[in-house]
């Protein structure tokens, strides 16, 4: 049954982006069709794969009706991918999956529940840390009570995301609260984050389960563990977009007379946050080679500058703790060595 503008009720549309997947995205795709929730369609946005994943995707489009492909003529990102995958998805809940994750077979149902309590307009679960193991022993959490926690939208910044919970994935939406809402494609780093924030804050209700239904594949090889990189400034980017908006907000706020939308503690938070991404990224800058090190010499001079701007912030570096107080204090005052001896340090680890 349509609700209107071709969405159909009660219908999740699952988005799922994928490149070079041929390795992992059957278990991806197996986990969806074992869902007990049945209502659901799979979009298999495809970023012009080289190895096996088009025909993969293809054939399942074949056997199961329910499972739509989409492919570009390029590989533009997982933010392209999914922002497709909203343009094109036609069910009244939406739902983001990885490639290489999976789902317990009532993830769905238990998201679905959630969702249709009134008011909650993002339903989300806990997750779990995955192997190879995991899928083939089809290991499911243990049946007990998970706990369950309402947050209004505007307090899911405080509560949620500066509580690690910066997750777009493993979360059910209602497509209302998404219309004209995509993923910022200039990020390749914490664009996930900046979504899920600005969705929330124009929800009325965020539920948030500890059940585990969502299987989070650890890849050795991932983007979070990869070598420095250009796209890994977006960390540090991402962080000072969110300390902007909080900063401006509150002016505006005391402009108008008005209570501070966000606390001091809120903004000491997120200053904290965004050090410690400073941090990682001269953590990867650092294990460059020296030549390489030169053709982003920029950056040492970009996280010096943010780094002392932050600290600006009353109660940021008291909010860190006593390892990156540490890592902040001698990066400040002797850039160059805490380089190099972190270089040092990391390369002789392995």
């Amino acid at each position: 049954m349509e609700t209107g503008n071709g969405v159909i009720r009660d219908l999740i549309s699952i988005i799922v982006p994928v490149y070079n997947g041929e390795a992992w995205i059957g278990r991806c795709v197996q986990s969806i069709q074992a869902q007990t929730y049945t209502m659901w369609e799979l979009l298999l946005i495809d970023g012009a794969s080289s190895d096996r994943t088009p025909a993969l995707c293809e054939a399942w489009q074949e056997r199961d009706g329910r499972i739509r492909v989409f492919r570009s003529d390029k590989n533009r990102g997982v933010s392209y991918g999914r922002n497709t995958g909203l343009r094109k998805a036609a069910g009244e809940y939406l739902f983001f999956a990885d490639a290489d994750d999976w789902l317990q077979p009532d993830c769905l149902s238990r998201l679905y529940e959630e969702i249709r309590q009134e008011g909650v307009q993002i339903a989300g679960c806990g997750f779990e840390r995955c192997s190879d193991r995991d899928w083939e022993e089809a290991r499911r959490p243990p049946e007990h009570v998970y706990g369950r926690k309402l947050t209004a939208g505007k307090d899911f910044l405080a509560e949620g995301i500066l509580n690690q919970d910066t997750r777009c994935w493993g979360k059910l939406y209602r497509r209302t609260l998404l219309d004209g809402h995509f993923f910022r494609e200039d990020y390749t780093i914490g664009e996930d984050m900046l979504f899920l924030w600005e969705a929330a804050r124009k929800a009325e209700w965020v539920s948030s389960s500890e059940y585990p239904g969502y299987c989070y594949y650890y890849n050795e090889n991932g983007t979070m563990l990869r070598p420095f990189r250009d796209s890994d400034i977006d960390q540090i980017r991402c962080w000072q977009l969110v300390l902007e908006t909080i900063c401006a907000e509150n002016e505006a706020a005391a402009g108008r007379r008005a209570n501070a939308p966000y606390g001091p503690e809120v903004l000491q938070k997120a200053a904290s946050i965004l050090l410690i991404s400073c941090m990682l990224t001269v953590g990867k800058f650092s294990m460059l080679p020296a030549g390489e090190k030169k053709k982003h010499a920029g950056l040492k001079e970009k996280c010096s500058h943010t780094v002392e701007e932050t600290l600006k912030t009353e109660g940021a570096y008291e909010k860190l703790d006593r390892g990156y107080r540490l890592k902040v204090s001698l990066y400040r005052r002797l850039p160059g060595l805490y380089i190099g001896l972190y270089g040092l340090l990391k390369k002789g680890k392995r």
